[in-house]
């Protein structure tokens, strides 16, 4: 392969990034508009991701959370950002084959979580795919539910109880079936 179409193909591949990029970003916000439409508002206005400049992998983008809670929810008395409430989130992952989980977290006591930064994607990501710190179970319509092993790794993860998930195919998803797709899913879990 000549130098040439090796640089030709590079410049492909993160073009296609950009324009992946491009798109989740779209999503990102139609899903803002949409949950704002159906009284779920974003915890934070940015998404949470993994990102570290030490491992090459951190250098890339590959999992996106979005947190919500219910706009009616009672805000916690600890002024921590959070409602005392379920969060709901949206992870659209890249990893494999490009899925979007719809996931509702149920936590011990929202009074004693920290405030949510972009950073807490670990807090939110493990729950789905560490099996060793979360024994599944599978519940009817294709749906999940993690369930820590003990209360050190509930404690571990904010004082999480479970958190119940449905995997969908990213590639499914359209402009005209969010609500659908996605916003009835994450409501009926």
């Amino acid at each position: 392969m000549s130098s040439n179409s090796v640089s030709t193909n590079i410049q492909n591949a993160f073009e296609v990034v950009r324009k992946t990029y491009q798109n989740i970003e779209k999503l990102l916000a139609e899903l803002d508009r949409q949950g704002n439409e159906l009284s779920l508002e974003p915890v934070l206005p940015q998404f949470i991701r993994w990102k570290s400049d030490r491992e090459y992998n951190g250098w890339l983008i590959d999992s996106f959370f979005k947190l919500y809670q219910k706009q009616e929810a009672t805000p916690c008395d600890t002024e921590n950002g959070w409602k005392d409430d379920v969060v709901y989130a949206i992870e659209i992952s890249l990893e494999g084959e490009p899925v979007l989980n719809v996931c509702k977290y149920s936590y011990v006591n929202m009074e004693s979580v920290p405030k949510a930064s972009v950073s807490d994607h670990w807090k939110f990501y493990w729950p789905l795919y560490d099996e060793g710190n979360f024994s599944d179970i599978t519940l009817e319509n294709g749906k999940t539910k993690s369930v820590p092993i003990d209360e050190k790794v509930s404690e571990k993860y904010l004082g999480l109880q479970d958190v119940v998930w449905k995997e969908i195919d990213l590639i499914s998803i359209t402009s005209s079936n969010i609500k659908e797709v996605i916003f009835e899913e994450l409501q009926s879990l």
